[in-house]
């Protein structure tokens, strides 16, 4: 009888909850690898992002310091030979966030053909200026002809010490 007892106890202090805990474990185990694979992908994500912004602000720091982006796209325009379908073209200097300020240009073409306009946005985006497509509308001209009506406003970012002096100025 204390040798049933005993086993019992055993059984009951000793395998049963080390059974238990295996059991548990068995079940964690897939869904701690699943949620591992989302931290690794996760990170890889993160660690890409953080390579563009270094590579985006030591494009902006390269860049020259008086550059201006309207004057830039003016001499864009006149490389592709898009000048006489320029209809409006204006541009604008915004705060964005501190430290820094985004210049938006706005163009708007009339009369332009689509391969026209696909080789102006490679130039764009593929220039060493940092410069971006930040928004692009296209209707067709009435008539039905091929040629499109467009606006599209390209931003350039640039470091802006005027916006860190005002921010750290005491109050």
């Amino acid at each position: 009888m204390i040798v049933v007892g005993a086993v019992w106890s055993l059984y009951g202090f000793a395998l049963q909850p080390m059974r238990d805990r295996i059991d548990t474990l068995q079940r964690i185990i897939p869904d701690k690898r699943s949620e591992l694979r989302e931290v690794r992908a996760l990170s890889d994500s993160y660690a890409t992002l953080r390579r563009e912004i270094e590579a985006a602000q030591a494009r902006m720091a390269a860049q020259d310091s008086d550059f201006q982006l309207l004057r830039f796209l003016e001499s864009l325009i006149d490389q592709h030979q898009l000048t006489p379908y320029v209809a409006t073209m204006k541009g604008d200097t915004l705060p964005s966030q501190p430290g820094y300020a985004e210049t938006v240009v706005e163009i708007g073409l009339e009369g332009i053909t689509l391969s026209q306009l696909v080789h102006f946005l490679e130039a764009v985006e593929t220039s060493q200026v940092l410069a971006q497509v930040g928004t692009l509308h296209i209707r067709k001209t009435t008539g039905g002809s091929a040629r499109l009506y467009s606006t599209i406003q390209i931003s350039s970012p640039r470091v802006s010490h005027n916006t860190v002096a005002a921010e750290l100025a005491p109050l």
